[in-house]
């Protein structure tokens, strides 16, 4: 132990200096890694924010319940309105046919 003070004593900056070296050196991989860290996070961020953007358009395009709701009560009121018309012998079921093919048409 006593050789060992004496050659920390007589090589003081020599230790000093490989110490402070190693921890420079230890301090600058940890910022390498963590950079790269990062860099990494930072690309697959981007990554998902566009992936929830696309997710969130293609909501958007789907219809609303309110939409639904309007587009069935205009089908049964028109499908009552074609069944009492040939109900009463106004309209025959090819000319409600053509009717239809002719709505789907516009």
């Amino acid at each position: 132990m006593e050789a060992f003070k004496k050659f920390v004593n007589n090589h003081f900056w020599k230790v000093m200096t490989a110490v402070f070296a190693l921890l420079f050196l230890s301090n600058g991989c940890v910022n390498n890694r963590i950079i790269k860290l990062d860099k990494k996070y930072d690309d697959i961020s981007i990554v998902q924010i566009n992936g929830i953007d696309s997710l969130n358009n293609s909501v958007h395009r789907f219809a609303t319940e309110q939409e639904v709701t309007d587009a069935m009560e205009r089908v049964m009121f028109e499908y009552l309105i074609y069944e009492d018309d040939l109900d009463k012998g106004k309209i025959s079921l090819s000319d409600i046919k053509n009717k239809i093919e002719s709505n789907d048409s516009k």
